[in-house]
C-alpha cells in the first residue's frame, strides 16, 4: 500500500492519504491546496513517491 502524508514533507499536519496511486494523489492534491495553499502537480507527487520507493 502507498501512503503520502504532510508530516513527511515538513508540515505540522496529521493528514495521510493511502491506497491506489491516482486516488491517493488526488486526495493529497486537494488537501494540500485547501489546507496549505500549495498546488502540487500530479507529476511532482509521483516523483515524491518514486523517491520514497513506492
Amino acid at each position: 500500500m502507498v501512503k503520502i502524508s504532510c508530516s513527511n514533507y515538513g508540515f505540522d499536519c496529521e493528514f495521510e492519504s493511502n491506497g491506489n496511486n491516482s486516488i491517493m494523489i488526488e486526495k493529497y492534491q486537494k488537501h494540500s491546496m485547501d489546507e496549505h495553499g500549495i498546488e502540487y502537480s500530479i507529476e511532482a507527487l509521483e516523483q515524491l513517491l518514486i523517491r520514497k520507493n513506492y
